[in-house]
């Protein structure tokens, strides 16, 4: 690769010297993750890793990313394209800026503040240092900045546009002091601070390190080709998509509302547009995001599948349009409240996006991450508390991380991952804290902490199990807390047959020995000498039919008291001996009357399906339409039996009966049955009255209907 200060020539490219250069700046970008990690103090970064540090090209295109959290990465071009245009002209070479705004600048949300260091090398603008971190506080009307009780964003915390801490080198005391006098653990939070901006200054040395070996010229135009080079993969792998519409319908819970999240994906050739269009208008509630928070997620979710093997990089970016329509929850404007304006609404979209992505792979006939076949994502799992109290200086408190450990989805192959968001992701997202060190810092106990266990995410292979924890306050009167919880009604969804998971639960205990469940969204949780608050956390669910899944299996899960022999043989349709091993012929009679029960009870199908609308149809090769169901001509039908089940361009669903279940006040649990077998093909979790909440729309099957009408024609 020839890379001189004259510039870059890309035909003499050297993929080994492009590959080299990836790598420096893949370890730079570590370094300063690692920088952050060493000097910050609060638990929340030093424990639970909630930090990042992402360098970006001059213009604010991202480079690579260090740390594990995807989503940061994201927001920090939208956040230095916000810096350039407020200061234009002024910025300078030991500069460095704050802005923790969502509206103006900011990033995830008020808490995750985003601190940005422009790098020069000689009198050249060559890139952006910018690291992530989220503060114990920034103020408000509770502490930690995060209140379910809030209604507007001037409740919440104190938000910066963006603004200097460093001016040229020299540290502006006026920004600092209106930090400090603003939010509690003012020491805490500085010294967190602190550690983004060494950790900016560590990766920003050895940017300009990389650039006095490579010319100023030469840097910027090999990191332009890199870029370049990612956006090639990441078009490379679209346009092994099946071209068409694709849908995934989620929902946002506050108590007994809901807020629903459609999610639209077209494939057209080497490009993606999520569309979010018909969201309900923004609410009083914290939830509400911003187009670049929703952009951040999708991409960086949707790019753990597609490019789950190469480093997040702004040519991921460019293929993939996000249309988020202004004045609504995905788009909200003040005074809207948005301290978890990355969590409910975004994560959802997010994980929406995720499946219509896994329902593209699913209709394609050569993609290669088909193998990463998993159900819907478990991010919006979380359970997060934040509990505080007062302490010999002040108030004090801590966030319990160990509420964001939810059990991840199941897939084709396996089982899901215990006290884990993602089956598929370039690493692990968050880390739960220890134990031990959160008992020494902070005035409480943990009874006990374990994975979660009972009949949830059944499937042929099951979910993992989220966190099961109990704490109570220990030397100290009282602790007030602040819950958090997503999901309390609505599970999330299975993939090809396999059920929803389980919900989040909180439980209070009084030392009088009564217990009373809590809401998800719960202010001001008071508990005093003898209470204590238990949470068990949702999961995602499982893959495959749970009467599909092997007998030995589902006896280890009752050994591991993960389940019990009633779930056993319930759910999974296996009789047990009595020394705890499977019965297999009993098992076999158990499954075969659960099925026919299941067709026994199910409602017709919504469309009676005779045979194949083109004679020779079944002759055809199959091809792929959905997980467990084959095109052949313009029929559809199940892999596993071979049942008809539609005709193009209807719904592959039309032809199956279905089961409805009510798992909630105003949630069904609706499965899609093979109208031979009685095996499940789809189960959804949706609010009563809903229809169908996928659609699956590749081009081939409709352009199928259109074929077949022109023969008949």
């Amino acid at each position: 690769m020839t890379v001189t200060d004259a510039g870059f020539d890309r035909a003499a490219a050297d993929p080994i010297a492009l590959e080299v250069l990836r790598s420096r700046l893949q370890a730079v970008a570590e370094e300063g993750a690692i920088t952050i990690e060493r000097t910050a103090i609060s638990p929340i970064i030093i424990e639970s890793r909630d930090y990042s540090c992402t360098l970006l090209e001059a213009d604010g295109s991202m480079m690579v990313a260090g740390g594990a959290i995807s989503h940061h990465f994201g927001i920090c071009g939208p956040a230095v394209h916000v810096t350039m245009a407020t200061h234009a002209g002024s910025i300078a070479p030991g500069d460095v800026f704050l802005s923790n705004d969502p509206y103006n600048g900011g990033g995830l949300h008020p808490q995750d503040v985003v601190v940005q260091m422009p790098v020069f090398h000689h009198d050249t603008l060559i890139g952006w240092v910018v690291n992530s971190g989220h503060l114990i506080d920034l103020g408000g009307m509770v502490f930690g900045s995060w209140s379910p009780a809030a209604t507007e964003c001037y409740q919440e915390a104190l938000r910066f546009p963006p603004v200097r801490l460093f001016r040229a080198g020299v540290e502006q005391p006026d920004v600092w002091g209106i930090l400090r006098t603003n939010v509690r653990q003012s020491a805490m939070v500085e010294m967190d601070l602190r550690s983004l901006v060494a950790g900016c200054q560590v990766a920003a040395d050895k940017l300009i390190s990389i650039a006095d070996g490579m010319g100023t010229a030469g840097f910027v135009d090999g990191v332009a080709e890199l870029r370049r080079l990612a956006e090639a993969e990441m078009r490379r792998r679209i346009r092994q998509l099946a071209d068409g519409e694709y849908s995934y319908d989620m929902w946002v819970e506050w108590h007994d509302e809901l807020y629903q999240v459609p999610t639209r994906m077209t494939v057209r050739g080497d490009e993606l547009v999520f569309d979010f269009d018909g969201a309900p208008p923004q609410a009083d509630h914290f939830f509400n995001t911003q187009p670049h928070i929703v952009t951040a997620g999708v991409v960086g979710d949707i790019s753990d599948v597609l490019t789950y093997d190469l480093p997040l990089n702004e040519g991921m970016f460019a293929p993939v349009t996000v249309n988020c329509p202004a004045g609504t929850i995905m788009h909200s404007a003040p005074p809207a409240p948005v301290a978890s304006a990355h969590c409910d609404v975004a994560l959802a979209a997010s994980t929406a996006a995720t499946e219509c992505v896994m329902m593209a792979i699913a209709a394609s006939q050569d993609s290669e991450v088909a193998h990463l076949a998993t159900g819907p994502i478990a991010s919006t799992t979380l359970a997060i508390q934040i509990w505080a109290y007062v302490g010999p200086f002040g108030p004090d408190g801590w966030m319990m991380l160990d509420g964001a450990m939810g059990g991840a989805a199941a897939a084709h192959d396996h089982d899901g991952i215990d006290l884990s968001n993602f089956m598929v992701s370039r690493a692990q997202i968050m880390e739960a804290s220890d134990v031990e060190s959160l008992e020494a810092a902070y005035p409480m106990l943990v009874d006990f902490k374990r994975a979660r266990g009972g009949a949830f995410g059944e499937g042929t292979f099951r979910s993992g199990g989220g966190a099961h924890m109990q704490l109570r306050p220990h030397g100290v009167p009282q602790i007030v807390g602040q819950c958090l919880a997503i999901r309390e009604d609505i599970p999330l969804n299975g993939a090809a047959g396999g059920f929803p998971g389980g919900v989040c639960e909180f439980t209070l205990h009084r030392a009088d020995g009564t217990s009373t469940a809590l809401p998800g969204k719960s202010s001001d949780v008071v508990l005093t000498d003898g209470d204590a608050v238990e949470f068990a956390l949702a999961t995602a669910g499982g893959y495959g039919d749970p009467l599909d899944r092997d007998p030995q299996r589902v006896a280890r899960d009752v050994r591991c008291s993960r389940i019990t022999a009633e779930v056993a043989l319930a759910s999974y349709g296996v009789v047990m001996h009595d020394d705890g091993s499977p019965d297999p012929q009993a098992s076999d009679r158990q499954r075969d009357e659960i099925r026919a029960e299941r067709l026994l009870a199910a409602r017709p199908a919504a469309t009676a399906v005779a045979g194949p609308a083109r004679p020779g149809d079944l002759d055809l090769p199959p091809q792929r339409l959905f997980v467990g169901v084959q095109r052949r001509g313009a029929t559809a039908v199940a892999e596993q039996s071979g049942a008809i089940l539609a005709h193009a361009p209807d719904s592959w669903t039309s032809g199956c009966p279905t089961l409805e279940r009510q798992v909630a006040p105003a949630i069904i649990e609706r499965t899609y049955l093979d109208p031979r077998t009685g095996r499940s093909l789809l189960v959804e979790a949706v609010p009563s009255g809903s229809p169908l909440s996928i659609v699956s729309s590749p081009d081939h099957w409709t352009r199928a209907a259109r074929e077949t009408n022109h023969m008949v024609g």
